[in-house]
């Protein structure tokens, strides 16, 4: 869009410069701050949300594991218990259910006093194998089946019965039972341990431990095993939970979800940790949009803050233009922004206070030119009055003093006939619109025509009047206005031009302009009135005296007939010659053309040829010379007044 002024072109640079810069600075900022979020902060919050919203779970691999550790013989069933309960039984211990307590009763009847330590005859040396009834002594059992005996009590063994799943309560035991679990956990070297982890939770950890301690495991050899196992039962339990449908995934893992979002961690045991985030999903969803939608806020808001700064900028004109209608003294300060509006401020209010200066003066000048008028009438009507009444009143007067009567009363009448003509300068033009009526007239002729109205003038003051125009060369001009403008200046330089000296009046010819020139040689004009000349009512005699001066319109109203035809005028003086030079367009379409611009401009009126001219005649000259001097013509006029 283009913009008239270079005020605005430069607001719209620095708006929209600095509009970029803070889009770019705030876009830069959030994309930092954004990656500082997501690696320092997103992380950790991401893991609390997510904790918050959902709990790890573990898939049960209990199943696969104790078959796993049946393959290794630790899980089952416990072999080894069985094939001592059937020896016991051989030894004569009862087999039959509920008779574990009498235990000890045969255990000390047999000879076994190496198995509880708890027996009635206590701790037995196992020195005997077979006794005379042929029954394997406890020193055989201990020795060949678990080694080097360390004897417990009856209840520990009950204990382990029920532990290992053999019975399910103590109460159920056979006396075979009790010692043949007896003889085991006194065959057992060290204790052993299992860590049982939530994946196997449901294993019989007894089971495997006395197994183990059986078979002679270490607590090394038994926590590798474990670990093994561990990871191959959960590794085949995650691959078949893998193969499942979501919804029987979420049945197994005991999660109520229809559309569950799996997340899965290997713990470093081995086991798999699985949980849905399904609801950390959907808040994490809205990460992007809550950005993109800090960032387009964040961007609203430069975005408003750079038309609120365009506004204050208004704000700031307005009242900058409010201060300078109020007080045209006050300073004017605006932002650096709007330096130019500053300085076209500055400009207007110094032309302001200078036309204001100058209509002041014009009409002060206007005022001392009425009241001078005003008072200069009565004067010479007072005269008349006084004169006339003599030559009315008197019955017989002398011829002489008759005639001198009439003179004296018709020169005060003609100075008050040259009073009220220019009081009818100030009250006939309207100096703003001059209508300009054009029509093609021949230069020359137009120049010797508006001389020969001054040639009364100039004879009776012994002035020479001489004329010089080119021949067969015309003008498109207003005859009527143009040959007014032309007049007043004839006028201003015959009244000032020194008698027995002459008056030039010479036009030229510059392209599409014609020139005419008016040169006198008189009074000199200094350069402070040369500037000021051809302002209305101005007078370079300041006094008003009876004796020189007129309305000072001449000039004024010479330069705007001109300034309507779209020419100019000027004046120069030096050395006592004084030149006033008149320029109009010649040409038809140059005319029109520097019309059309002043009517753009609002400087001047559209041209409308009439019929018939008014004071000058529109033929040319029947020889096509002009004459160097013109000769005066009628009865020699009154001396004129003496005035600009």
């Amino acid at each position: 869009m283009a913009l008239r002024s270079e005020q605005a072109r430069v607001l719209r640079r620095t708006l929209l410069g600095r509009l970029g810069r803070n889009l770019a600075a705030f876009t830069a900022a959030f994309a930092l701050i954004c990656l500082l979020l997501e690696g320092f902060v997103m992380g950790p919050l991401a893991d609390f949300v997510a904790d918050s919203t959902s709990t790890w779970r573990v898939l049960d691999s209990t199943d696969r594991f104790e078959a796993i550790m049946a393959d290794y013989g630790l899980a089952g069933g416990t072999a080894y218990l069985d094939d001592l309960t059937d020896q016991m039984g051989k030894e004569g211990l009862p087999t039959d259910p509920g008779t574990a307590e009498d235990a000890l009763t045969w255990a000390d009847k047999v000879g076994m006093t190496g198995i509880f330590s708890d027996a009635a005859g206590g701790a037995g040396t196992n020195e005997s194998a077979v006794d005379s009834s042929g029954s394997v002594s406890a020193s055989v059992v201990s020795r060949d089946v678990v080694g080097t005996p360390s004897p417990h009590s009856l209840q520990e063994a009950l204990d382990a019965l029920v532990a290992t799943g053999v019975v399910k309560r103590a109460s159920d035991a056979s006396a075979a039972q009790a010692a043949a679990m007896g003889a085991l956990l006194a065959g057992v070297p060290e204790q052993l341990s299992l860590a049982v982890p939530q994946a196997i939770g449901g294993v019989n950890v007894n089971e495997i431990l006395l197994n183990a301690s059986v078979m002679g495991y270490s607590q090394e050899d038994l926590d590798r095993l474990v670990a093994e196992a561990l990871k191959q039962s959960q590794t085949d339990v995650h691959d078949e939970w893998r193969q499942l449908p979501a919804s029987d995934q979420a049945v197994q893992l005991g999660v109520a979800s229809s559309n569950p979002v799996w997340q899965e961690s290997l713990n470093p045991d081995g086991y798999w940790l699985i949980r849905d985030v399904s609801t950390y999903a959907l808040i994490k969803s809205f990460k992007l949009p809550l950005a993109a939608a800090v960032l387009a806020a964040g961007w609203l808001v430069i975005v408003v803050m750079a038309l609120n700064r365009s506004l204050r900028y208004f704000d700031d004109l307005s009242e900058a233009v409010a201060r300078l209608l109020a007080d045209r003294d006050a300073p004017i300060e605006l932002p650096p922004g709007l330096s130019i509006a500053q300085n076209e401020l500055a400009v207007i209010r110094s032309q302001s206070l200078a036309d204001e200066r100058a209509a002041q003066a014009a009409e002060r000048r206007k005022n001392e030119l009425v009241a001078y008028l005003a008072h200069d009438i009565r004067t010479p009507l007072t005269s008349v009055l006084g004169y006339l009444d003599l030559l009315r009143d008197a019955a017989v007067l002398p011829p002489d003093t008759q005639r001198k009567y009439a003179e004296t009363a018709y020169a005060k009448a003609e100075r008050l006939e040259g009073l009220i003509g220019e009081f009818f300068e100030i009250t006939r033009y309207n100096l703003q619109a001059i209508p300009i009526e054009r029509e093609n007239v021949d230069v020359r002729l137009f120049c010797q025509q508006v001389a020969e109205s001054f040639f009364p003038e100039t004879s009776a003051r012994g002035i020479g009047l001489r004329v010089a125009a080119p021949p067969d060369v015309r003008f498109f001009v207003d005859p009527d206005k143009l040959a007014r403008a032309l007049g007043n200046v004839m006028r201003n330089a015959v009244a000032y031009a020194e008698d027995g000296t002459s008056v030039d009046l010479a036009a030229s010819c510059d392209g599409p302009w014609v020139s005419i020139a008016v040169r006198n040689r008189g009074r000199e004009i200094s350069e402070a009135h040369l500037e000021a000349i051809f302002e209305k009512f101005y007078r370079e005699d300041g006094s008003r005296t009876s004796g020189s001066g007129g309305a000072g319109l001449g000039l004024a109203i010479a330069k705007e007939i001109v300034g309507a035809h779209g020419g100019d005028i000027t004046a120069m003086s030096r050395d006592g010659v004084t030149v006033f030079t008149l320029r109009v367009p010649r040409e038809v379409s140059f005319a029109r053309s520097l019309a059309s611009r002043a009517e753009e401009a609002g400087e001047g009126a559209a041209a409308r040829p009439r019929r018939g001219p008014r004071g000058v005649s529109r033929g040319g000259d029947a020889s096509g010379k002009a004459p160097l001097t013109v000769k005066p013509v009628g009865p020699p006029a009154r001396r004129p007044s003496r005035k600009r």
